[in-house]
């Protein structure tokens, strides 16, 4: 297929399509699980038809360096433009680059060169309909959105539209003081209750925990599900179903179903604020002293610390300054000899019992000063490169940088000593309980007395369900399996105060799920390892955090 004609609309061809793999790395996501399953489907077809066009430019590419075999210019310049197929394989933009350069010398060369070879008819029609299937893939990957968009607008006539007068005649349901905790058992979501009574069957393909929302000053608990026809549905705890729409992301991406979720509670429940679910998930017990709004132009922050005395705070470069004003007499002051106390413009933090932490050089690798005051003034020093977490009555919570390990020491101990084993971690239960993690990675759950409350030890104590007085354990760590979003399918058992287990082999529960980091792309090696870290870490926050983990 020679003549000039013929040359400069492969020319233009080839640049075209380069201009097209360029469009597509720009404007397609190279992840896609933030597409909705409509705007997939469009991708999917995209992909398809850029392959088919790609495949043929490099069959119509090679068959041209074949017929200008004798001419090196036109020779190399088509042998360029069929490396373009690399883009079916690995979506990198440069690969853009050799049909771009393929035509931009293929079409200098017939510009240049007065090509006397007839004009090859066939070439011609082959080049334009090529030309126009470019035109056509690049439209629909501009608009891939919009056609998503309009596929599942189809889609969602006969579904379930949401009435703003929907809750106006409901009565508030009576379960609503019973939390229903989502499971998925054998493949299907259903819901149970703390003690293990199904309450709504397992017949969902996702189901997410309930929420509350307010509407006509009432309170409702509503759930997100997704049934086995690709229907998505929010419903009450009767099930009744308050709106229904397709299904726009993939069941087995946890993050984007968690998503949906609330854009409904904002954009159509019109809901304001963080969602909230039915058991909340506890991360600290921190006490928390509110600040006084306070115009004073000498004190920074004011804070009421008990029933005698306010804690004020002057911030200076040179140095904070902190001073309790007793509240009869605020001339009568106490200064507060520290570098650091933990605050921020809403709270004044504090230990458990009202004590006042304090952090002094802790900068310095082995000069540390850690220790509080009491509520009085009264200061008691701790050196050395540990932290204190929290008292509880007669013991004191310490970590250990050192060790990188946690224990309890006597509150009225000299030395420091160890009462209790040593902790790789810990986690405060709000029933005077606490889970560790042992020096050999075992899990258990011990009580105020230190002792273990029930005889099984696990390789994950899972702790947030302890709202409501659950536990989530696990054994099986070692050969887990991942769906295609990368979130892992465990086997948890949900276990009672008495450690005994109410339900087992749990794949997922509430809202609590694992997945390999975003960029690795299998799970073994280093991703594994850092799937295991995060799945047997104890997420719990202690007063003065912030000037240890830095």
């Amino acid at each position: 297929m020679k003549g000039k004609i013929v040359n400069l609309l492969f020319g233009v061809m080839n640049i075209s399509l380069g201009l097209l793999i360029l469009a597509y790395a720009l404007i397609i996501p190279s992840n896609g699980i933030n597409l909705t399953i409509q705007q997939g489907i469009v991708v999917n077809y995209i992909n398809i038809f850029m392959s088919l066009i790609i495949i043929s430019i490099a069959a119509i590419n090679i068959i041209q360096s074949y017929v200008h075999r004798n001419d090196s210019f036109f020779n190399i310049a088509y042998l360029i433009g069929a490396f373009s197929i690399a883009f079916l394989f690995v979506k990198f933009t440069f690969i853009a680059s050799f049909s771009i350069l393929s035509g931009l010398i293929v079409l200098y060369k017939s510009i240049k060169e007065n090509l006397v070879e007839l004009n090859s008819t066939t070439g011609i029609s082959i080049s334009i309909v090529v030309m126009v299937a470019i035109l056509v893939c690049f439209a629909v990957t501009y608009k891939y959105v919009d056609i998503g968009n309009y596929i599942k607008n189809k889609e969602n006539n006969g579904e379930i539209a949401y009435s703003q007068e929907f809750f106006k005649y409901i009565t508030e349901l009576d379960e609503t003081n019973t939390p229903y905790i989502n499971v998925k058992k054998d493949g299907k979501y259903g819901y149970i209750t703390p003690d293990g009574n199904e309450v709504i069957s397992f017949e969902y393909e996702f189901a997410t925990p309930f929420v509350e929302i307010t509407s006509y000053n009432k309170r409702f608990q509503v759930a997100l599900v997704c049934d086995e026809n690709g229907s998505t549905q929010i419903i009450l705890k009767n099930k009744r179903v308050v709106l229904s729409y397709k299904t726009e992301s993939r069941n087995e991406n946890y993050d984007a179903k968690y998503e949906e979720l609330n854009n409904v509670y904002s954009n159509i429940l019109g809901q304001s604020g963080n969602m909230h679910y039915e058991i909340e998930r506890i991360t600290d017990n921190i006490n928390k002293v509110p600040a006084y709004n306070i115009s004073d132009s000498v004190y920074t922050y004011k804070y009421d610390l008990n029933q005698e005395y306010d804690l004020f705070i002057i911030e200076s470069r040179l140095g904070n300054t902190y001073e309790l004003h007793k509240k009869e007499n605020a001339n009568e002051k106490i200064d507060l000899k520290a570098n650091h106390l933990d605050f921020d413009e809403n709270y004044l933090y504090l230990y458990s019992n009202g004590y006042i932490p304090f952090f002094d050089n802790i900068d310095e690798a082995s000069q540390k000063f850690q220790g509080w005051f009491t509520p009085y003034g009264v200061k008691k020093t701790l050196s050395g490169n540990v932290q204190i977490l929290e008292f509880f009555e007669d013991k004191i919570l310490i970590r250990d940088y050192n060790k990188s390990l946690d224990y309890f020491i006597d509150i009225n101990s000299a030395d420091f000593k160890p009462i209790s084993e040593l902790y790789k971690d810990i986690f405060v239960c709000p029933n005077g309980r606490y889970i560790v993690k042992t020096e050999n990675n075992i899990f258990k759950v011990i009580d105020e007395s230190l002792n273990k409350v029930f005889d099984a030890e696990y390789k994950v104590i899972n702790p947030s369900l302890v709202g409501a007085n659950l536990y989530i354990a696990t054994d099986d760590i070692d050969a887990v399996e991942f769906n295609d979003f990368g979130y892992a399918k465990m086997n948890w058992r949900l276990l009672n105060l008495e450690g005994n287990s109410i339900y087992d082999n749990i794949e997922q529960i509430y809202n609590i799920y694992y997945k390999l980091d975003e960029n690795d792309e299998n799970p073994d090696g280093d991703s594994y390892f850092k799937f295991q870290e995060r799945l047997t870490k104890l997420e719990y926050k202690f007063v003065g955090d912030k000037f240890y983990n830095k």
